[in-house]
C-alpha cells in the first residue's frame, strides 16, 4: 500500500516566508555600536573584559587594510560600503594590491576581504603637520554584516566628559609614521581622552579638529594600536559604542606620559557625509537628540534615513504576511 506524502501546509509555508523575510531584513540592516556575538542585551554595554588580547566580536567593526597580505593601517567599518581610516596611511602613494579585510581578530586565519572601489583622502591633508588626517575607503561590494561584523556609531557631540570606558586596538605598533607589526591577533588597551590645555603642554604644536588620550593607569606601556585605527568609547548606560577619534600618531612609547593624537570624527561629520554623497552612495550619520534639559540622561537615538526606510521594509513585509495568513485560516 503507497503512503500518501504529505506536503507542507498553509501556516508551515507562512512561517517559512516569514522566517526568510526577516532573515534577509537582518542581513542588511545592522544597528551601529553594539556587540551581539559579545555580550547580552541585558549588560550595560559599558564593560570590555581585561587582558591583552581581543576576544571575538568584541570589536565587530575593526578592519585591517593590507597590502600584498600584510597590514598596513586599521580601519572602522561605519556603513556596508565605507571604511573610516587615516589619509597618512596612503600619504606618499595608494599600496598596490589594496584589501580590506574584515570579521576577525586573528589575521593568520583567513578572513573576508573586500576590495576598494575608491579611496578618498581628506583635499587639505598635510602630511607634515598631520592636519585633516582622515580618509574614506568606497568598497566595491557591500559587507554582509554579521555577529563579527557591525558598523561603529559616529559621534553626535564633541565634548569629551561625555565618553566613558574609551579603548583603542590593533594589529600593530605605530612609531611615527612607520606601522611595525606586533600580533596576529587583535590587542587592545584602554585610553583616557585628556584635555586639549593638558595636551597642549606637552604637544604645543597641536593642529585643530584633533583629541589626546593618554593609557589609563595599569595598562602595559608598549603600544600595539593601528594607525587609522578607532578610538571607541561607550555612552551612559546604553549598549552603544561610538567612534570618537581615528587613530593619528603618537609620541613614543618610551617617553611617560606618552600621548596618542586622534582626528576628531565629530568636527569631520559633514564632510563625511558630503563626500559620500559625491560618490553616489551616501552615507547618513545617525545623530542622538539632546535636549538641554536632559544633557546628564540617557539619550534618545534618532535613526538614520536608511534605517528608517529598513523599519518601514520590514513592517509592510509583516502586515503582508499576517494578511496572508488571516485569509488562509
Amino acid at each position: 500500500m503507497l503512503s500518501k506524502s504529505v506536503g507542507p501546509t498553509g501556516i508551515e509555508m507562512l512561517l517559512l516566508l516569514f522566517f526568510c523575510l526577516t532573515s534577509l531584513i537582518g542581513s542588511v540592516h545592522a544597528e551601529c555600536g553594539l556587540r551581539p556575538s559579545y555580550e547580552s542585551f541585558l549588560e550595560t554595554g559599558k564593560k570590555i573584559t581585561a587582558g591583552r588580547y581581543a576576544k571575538a566580536g568584541e570589536f565587530p567593526w575593526h578592519v585591517s587594510i593590507q597590502s600584498h597580505g600584510k597590514h598596513i593601517c586599521g580601519g572602522t567599518i561605519i556603513s556596508a560600503l565605507w571604511i573610516l581610516t587615516a589619509a597618512h596611511c596612503f600619504a606618499e602613494e595608494v599600496p598596490p594590491d589594496l584589501t580590506v579585510v574584515v570579521g576577525g581578530t586573528d589575521l593568520s586565519r583567513p578572513l573576508e576581504e573586500h576590495k576598494p572601489e575608491n579611496l578618498i583622502l581628506h583635499e587639505n591633508f598635510d602630511g607634515m603637520s598631520m592636519e585633516n588626517d582622515i580618509a574614506l575607503i568606497l568598497l566595491s561590494s557591500p559587507i554582509e554584516f554579521s555577529s563579527e561584523k557591525v558598523p561603529v556609531c559616529l559621534p553626535f557631540i564633541h565634548d569629551i566628559d561625555t565618553w566613558q570606558q574609551c579603548w583603542v586596538a590593533g594589529w600593530g605598533s605605530t612609531s611615527g609614521s612607520v606601522v611595525v607589526p606586533a600580533s596576529h591577533v587583535l590587542q587592545k588597551v584602554r585610553m583616557k581622552l585628556i584635555s586639549r590645555e593638558q595636551c597642549l603642554e606637552q604637544i604645543p604644536e597641536l593642529v585643530e579638529n584633533v583629541l589626546c588620550a593618554k593609557m589609563e593607569k595599569g595598562e602595559r606601556e608598549d603600544c600595539e594600536v593601528d594607525s587609522g585605527g578607532p578610538l571607541v568609547c561607550s555612552y551612559w548606560n546604553t549598549m552603544k559604542w561610538f567612534q570618537v577619534a581615528i587613530v593619528s600618531w603618537g609620541e613614543d612609547c618610551a617617553e611617560k606620559p606618552n600621548h596618542e593624537i586622534l582626528v576628531s570624527v565629530y568636527s569631520y561629520r559633514d564632510w563625511i557625509e558630503t563626500e559620500t554623497a559625491k560618490r553616489g552612495k551616501p552615507f547618513f550619520v545617525e545623530g542622538i537628540d539632546i535636549s538641554a534639559n536632559a544633557r546628564m540622561a540617557p539619550s534618545r537615538v534618532v535613526p538614520s534615513r536608511a534605517e528608517t526606510q529598513l523599519v518601514f521594509l520590514e513592517y509592510s513585509l509583516l502586515l503582508f504576511i499576517f494578511l496572508i495568513a488571516f485569509r488562509v485560516l
